[in-house]
């Protein structure tokens, strides 16, 4: 006669069925119905098994396109094992699979994959985040001290600096080729944001990255300018700035 386990001790159970293949207590309170109660719960393990898998081929495509679809499929089922999601929104699933796709020694031989999977994941966000109205260019003409200001920026927006041509490599990804893959650009620094339904990404300079940092920061404007000056010599503010307003990624301006 077996005890009758809770029902936080059950959803336990079966969470942790769904995550292995090895026999589990849960056995015992699973009926059937034609079936064994292990061959049972293999039909709910695969459908998991596959929802979580198609999640992480919707997120991260261009790591699917890099590695293959066998390798892929290998790396999502050993990351669902390894790292279950704490959310029951599919939509979160995957967002430190670049950190486990940094730790397998089979894909060390693509030292930029990580960064793919980052570039990836920050569009995954950005598409997700809230949405908010830009403000026009125009409002600067009323502001008598601009250099005080502190510019909020679009919820969507986010930033990726990788040590490789991580937005040229994820184009290629994009594309039906029998070129090879060239990396011999140099580091990219990447801005990601949502225009209307679409996902946007650009590659930035020095400058304009160190200036949109500071910016999230909270600094103003005089002191995200320095900053800018500093990571590029020539960086030039009001071309950058016309470009953030008129891409819509400005929303509202506060004076300090």
């Amino acid at each position: 006669m077996h005890n009758t386990p809770s029902l936080p001790e059950l959803q336990r159970q079966f969470a942790a069925a769904m995550l292995g293949d090895a026999p589990t207590p849960l056995n015992a309170w699973v009926l059937g119905k034609g079936l064994t109660p292990e061959a049972r719960l293999q039909i709910y393990r695969n459908i998991v098994t596959n929802n979580h898998a198609a999640a992480l081929r919707t997120a991260y495509p261009g790591v699917l396109q890099l590695v293959g679809e066998d390798f892929f499929e290998s790396a999502a089922a050993r990351y669902m094992r390894d790292c279950p999601t704490h959310s029951g929104n599919l939509q979160d699933y995957g967002a430190d699979f670049a950190e486990f796709l940094a730790q397998l020694p089979e894909a060390s031989s693509l030292a930029y994959l990580p960064d793919v999977a980052h570039l990836e994941w920050a569009r995954q966000e950005s598409y997700l985040a809230a949405d908010a109205e830009s403000v026009a260019i125009t409002v600067l003409a009323d502001v008598k001290e601009p250099e005080s200001l502190r510019l909020q920026l679009h919820p969507s927006l986010r930033l990726l600096t990788s040590a490789y041509p991580v937005l040229d490599i994820w184009q290629f990804c994009q594309q039906s080729t029998t070129e090879q893959l060239d990396l011999s650009g140099k580091q990219q620094r990447v801005l990601v944001w949502r225009d209307g339904a679409q996902v946007s990404m650009q590659a930035v300079d020095a400058g304009t990255h160190a200036l949109i940092v500071a910016l999230l920061h909270g600094t103003p404007l005089a002191g995200a300018h320095e900053g800018a000056l500093h990571a590029k010599k020539d960086f030039e503010l009001s071309a950058c700035l016309h470009w953030l307003f008129t891409t819509g990624l400005v929303t509202s301006l506060t004076a300090s």
